[in-house]
């Protein structure tokens, strides 16, 4: 008798649903914040080295998915910073909007 384990890939399970949360507001957080991550790498990466070489073709492209899984791991650890500053720019935007809704509900409301 073999006791077979069954993995985890192969549950007979069903998947657990997203929450609306994780679906609505984490998930494009997370994307977006990769994406820009992804943008901010690949500036600095094609910069360094279309910067040194009058040739394009060279380097990038013998070496293009050395390049694109440092990107990526690059990117995946600037993330965290990235969601940081995502953070910090909604908070000032948001207390900016207050302040200028503030501002235009106090002269409407000295003008009736």
């Amino acid at each position: 008798m073999s006791a077979r384990k069954s993995s985890p890939l192969h549950s007979d399970a069903p998947p657990v649903p997203e929450s609306l949360l994780s679906r609505v507001i984490v998930a494009p957080v997370l994307f977006i914040s990769f994406l820009i991550s992804l943008f901010l790498i690949d500036r600095q990466t094609y910069g360094g080295i279309f910067a040194r070489s009058g040739s394009q073709d060279g380097y990038y492209h013998s070496h293009q998915r050395k390049l694109a899984k440092r990107e990526m791991d690059d990117a995946f650890q600037m993330r965290s910073k990235v969601i940081a500053a995502m953070v910090l720019l909604s908070a000032i935007s948001l207390a900016l909007l207050a302040w200028i809704l503030e501002s235009a509900w106090k002269v409407w409301r000295y003008r009736t």
